[in-house]
């Protein structure tokens, strides 16, 4: 199933981008997003390599697209805490809020994306999550208790956020 994915993932990623900059970039980075859910789903753990990596990758990605600025970097700075700080004081107060690979997470993808998109890959994640968790609670395949990998919606919901980030931004926020 993994390969699937990431075939989507490249084709995705190429198909929105093209051969430009943005195009590699963003195949790089959903195909990180693929080995990270798959990680989660497969052994319950985000790896911290791939978080290293993508953190990486947004640091790469910034000095290749945009101009050396403190002002250009500040987006991609506060990607990095606005979504990732109050999940780490989420995890802190609630027993299993959030995991500690989830936070390492958003806060790589949000120094990626900036932090707009990192709100809207969120945003649509946690959706995902939400619907998910009503469906299993429905057909009872859970309990009000159960433990939900929620790295696998965070990485759909940071994909679409960095393949249609302005789009998705616009519509939910109105920014």
């Amino acid at each position: 199933m993994f390969y699937i994915f990431a075939a989507v993932a490249v084709f995705a990623g190429l198909y929105v981008g093209k051969l430009t900059a943005f195009g590699i970039f963003s195949t790089i980075f959903l195909l990180l997003l693929v080995a990270c859910a798959a990680a989660d789903l497969n052994a319950g753990i985000v790896p911290d390599l791939i978080v290293l990596l993508i953190a990486a990758l947004g640091i790469i990605r910034f000095f290749v697209t945009e101009p050396l600025s403190f002002s250009a970097a500040l987006p991609y700075l506060i990607g990095a805490v606005c979504v990732s700080v109050p999940m780490l004081v989420t995890a802190l107060l609630i027993k299993g809020g959030f995991g500690g690979g989830d936070i390492k997470l958003m806060a790589a993808a949000g120094l990626y994306l900036g932090w707009k998109s990192a709100y809207a890959g969120v945003a649509v994640g946690l959706f995902g999550a939400g619907l998910y968790a009503i469906y299993l609670l429905l057909f009872k395949k859970a309990g009000i208790k159960s433990k939900l990998h929620i790295a696998p919606f965070l990485a759909y919901g940071l994909g679409i956020a960095a393949l249609f980030g302005e789009s998705i931004i616009s519509l939910l926020f109105g920014w």
